[in-house]
């Protein structure tokens, strides 16, 4: 190789290092003058594409870079990460096994096969691969972080949790790593130096803060301004705006308004237990519904149930999001509704190339989204009063209540007894079946000095593995509370979980990340719920549906009225049998578990957002 080549390449490296890609991208198209047919120098040029987010340019530069020296190792690796990304899964597998092939030692590549198995779910052979890579390199934190997700998804959350570990003890100034370790710790309810990674979360920079996901936040952040920077960032990094498909096309006139659904969740997931009744009851004299199902698995009894509702459904799980979203173009969608997020098994990366000329995020992320392709977001004024606007992107849907509900809902005959639940004859059993990772140290703080304050009281909670249990029992005895007061519940078919909510006298909220599905459930089988309120989307929700169900009396202005409420409903037998009476009138007579006039209001935000769009309007604010 020419010695002034390699010396422009080597400078152009410490470029890229350094974040200065104009410059880096100078002496490459310098040295190219000079080695035209370099396979390194069109290597490198397609990874300064990559950092540009050209994904297509980035691949043809890589092609030719093998074309020229079908030996490039690394960019069959660099390769296989653009198809990765382009959702081009069978050729990034043969991109990377070439390069494994090449050089069997390159740890990189190893990682990157576990992430493209991981989009698979073939999470076994994932964490196989990253412990390849960790033998290749000791000290590789991305790899260590990225088997402990693998193992979550394998439901080894203790082993997660050492893999966790040793990402933050090596990569510390990764937000990414911190951020996963703090999520696991959150699931198996271990708070030992949460709240110092925390701390240490907040004040790392923004440049090694990018790769956090914003979901991590909403256990124990109750700021939404704060949660709205952080998704910003994520967005931007991950998430940002494609223009592969060009304006959406104005011309596109129909009889009908044509709405697209898009999830992961058609299937037995909360999600799709709130929005079944809904969908049935759409007007398809006004709308034509149209489903995107996203999800990589069988389908379910409850898929086949929400088929029917749909004039067509669509199994896209396998394309790509490009793919998914030009489909989306040439069906003229007039509104295009993401009901996942960014949350697991979504792909907000459709929505990024302008699927339709309006697009909503509703129901499956609790939050903004950040990104300027959201036009709108969905809720009420509890959620989303005016003084916290301005921490959401989107305009604002304002419904009269935010969230779905289906009122045929099943639930189970059974009658369950105290002792077969492992309950107490006698006393107040206080509930909490929330998902584990939103039970924080300050709640279960409330939780044990309402049951010092209230004799023979019990807590019913949701564990997800033993983990937990033996967590918890080492908290409550912590703060002096015999353990003996708590009792465990294990997972149930539906109709049966419903049916265990009757034995309870009260459900426990959790804050900041409050209950959603499972607080409408407890309502729907008659047992009153307590919350406070928060600042952020994911504190006010349950708020928001104590409210639509006329029960505002249990929603507390503060988490040490919340504790007191709780300790005289608990002394005080009589008003929790008020309360049930009342809600028990109120079920089927107020908004929550009206679905009709849901959906009804629903169609009417819908009509508005179209109306402004085609009269050629910004969104704005919906009431």
């Amino acid at each position: 190789m020419n010695p002034q080549v390699g010396y422009l390449m080597n400078l152009a490296i410490e470029y890229i290092q350094r974040e200065d890609l104009d410059g880096a991208h100078r002496l490459l198209n310098q040295a190219m003058k000079m080695s035209p047919r370099n396979s390194e120098l069109l290597r490198l040029l397609g990874v300064l594409s990559a950092f540009k987010n050209n994904r297509q340019e980035a691949l043809t530069k890589f092609d030719l870079a093998i074309k020229l020296d079908k030996k490039n190792w690394l960019a069959h690796t660099n390769r296989g990460n653009i198809l990765k990304d382009l959702q081009r899964y069978d050729e990034a597998m043969k991109s990377y096994d070439l390069a494994i092939a090449l050089q069997s030692n390159y740890a990189e590549v190893h990682n990157n096969k576990g992430n493209l198995l991981q989009d698979l779910r073939e999470y076994t052979a994932a964490v196989a691969c990253y412990q390849k890579a960790i033998d290749l390199q000791p000290d590789y934190a991305d790899a260590y972080e990225n088997m402990g997700n693998a193992l979550l998804n394998l439901k080894r959350p203790r082993d997660a949790l050492s893999s966790y570990k040793k990402s933050v003890s090596i990569g510390s100034e990764k937000s990414v790593n911190i951020a996963a370790l703090i999520h696991c710790k959150m699931k198996l309810c271990d708070w030992s130096d949460v709240d110092q990674l925390f701390n240490s979360l907040i004040t790392i920079s923004p440049s090694n803060r990018v790769k956090m996901h914003p979901f991590y936040l909403l256990s124990f952040v109750d700021d939404p301004f704060l949660i709205k920077k952080f998704t910003s960032e994520y967005i931007s990094s991950e998430y940002f705006p494609k223009p592969d498909l060009g304006l959406v096309s104005k011309s596109h006139k129909s009889e009908k308004i044509r709405i697209g659904y898009f999830s992961g969740d058609f299937r037995n997931h909360p999600v799709a237990f709130l929005i079944k009744r809904m969908l049935e009851l759409h007007n398809k004299d006004i709308f034509e519904l149209i489903a995107f199902s996203i999800y990589v698995g069988t389908p379910d009894q409850m898929t086949i149930e929400i088929q029917n509702s749909f004039d067509h459904f669509f199994d896209v799980s396998m394309y790509s999001d490009f793919a998914i979203a030009e489909m989306a173009r040439k069906l003229n969608l007039d509104i295009a509704v993401d009901l996942g997020g960014i949350t697991k098994d979504a792909r907000l990366g459709i929505f990024s190339y302008r699927v339709a000329p309006i697009q909503i995020s509703y129901i499956g992320y609790l939050g903004t989204l950040a990104a300027p392709y959201i036009d709108y977001i969905i809720a009420d004024s509890i959620i989303i009063p005016s003084e916290f606007q301005d921490a959401y992107d989107e305009s604002i849907i304002y419904l009269p209540s935010y969230q779905a509900n289906d009122n045929r809902t099943i639930i189970s005959d059974k009658e369950f007894t105290r002792e077969e639940l492992g309950l107490p004859e006698e006393g107040i059993i206080y509930c909490c079946f929330n998902n584990n990772y939103k039970f924080t140290p300050s709640i279960f703080d409330s939780w044990m000095r309402i049951l010092s304050s209230v004799e023979k009281s019990v807590l019913f909670l949701y564990a997800d593995n033993d983990d937990v249990k033996i967590n918890l029992i080492e908290e409550c005895e912590a703060r002096g509370v015999d353990s003996s007061r708590i009792v465990f519940a294990g997972h149930l078919p539906r109709a049966e979980y419903l049916a265990r909510y009757k034995v309870a006298d009260l459900f426990l909220d959790t804050s900041p990340y409050n209950a959603g599905t499972t607080a409408s459930d407890a309502l729907w089988a008659g047992l009153p719920v307590l919350t406070f309120l928060g600042k952020s989307f994911s504190s006010r929700m349950c708020g928001s549906l104590l409210n639509a169900i006329g029960l505002p009396e249990l929603i507390a202005p503060s988490q040490d009225e919340y504790e007191k409420l709780a300790i005289r409903l608990g002394q005080n037998p009589k008003e929790l049998i008020a309360l049930k009476n009342k809600l028990a009138y109120n079920k089927l007579t107020t908004p929550l578990f009206d679905s009709n006039s849901f959906t009804k209001n629903l169609e009417s935000a819908y009509m508005k957002a179209h109306d402004l769009y085609k009269r050629g309007l910004p969104p704005e604010n919906i009431y």
